[in-house]
Order: structure tokens, then C-alpha cells, then sequence
């Protein structure tokens, strides 16, 4: 259950964000209620550095992508 909850909310926020050619952040904003669910998740999230957690992922697999192709 949990899987299929997290793969709609990914796939209709991948496709919000295509279709109606705005920023992911743009579009949170929107659908985040103050005091709700979402921006209790949120809070933890940016206090654990979750963002920057995530970049230095990425830039560590473009890296090594980049070995990987010479």
C-alpha cells in the first residue's frame, strides 16, 4: 500500500510539474497546508539536511558516471 501511495504521488508530481511547466517548490507551496501533514514531513526533512543529502548523491553519481564512461 505504502508502495503504490508513493509511486502515484511521484508520478502525478512528475507530471504537474511537465505539464504545467512550473518549479516542484512552486507547486508544493500550492498543495502544502500550513500546519498540515506535508509541512510536518517537510520540517524534518530540512532539518536532517535532507536537500543537501540529495545534491552531494546526485553530484557523487555524475561523477562516477563520467568515470565510468572514459
Amino acid at each position: 500500500m505504502a508502495l503504490q501511495i508513493v509511486s502515484q504521488t511521484v508520478f502525478g508530481s512528475g507530471k504537474m510539474v511537465k505539464e504545467l511547466k512550473e518549479s516542484p517548490e512552486s507547486l508544493r507551496a500550492k498543495v502544502t497546508s500550513p500546519g498540515g501533514t506535508t509541512e510536518a514531513a517537510l520540517k524534518v526533512l530540512e532539518k536532517d539536511h535532507l536537500k543537501e543529502i540529495f545534491s552531494r548523491a546526485i553530484k557523487a553519481a555524475r561523477k562516477r558516471a563520467k568515470e565510468l564512461g572514459k
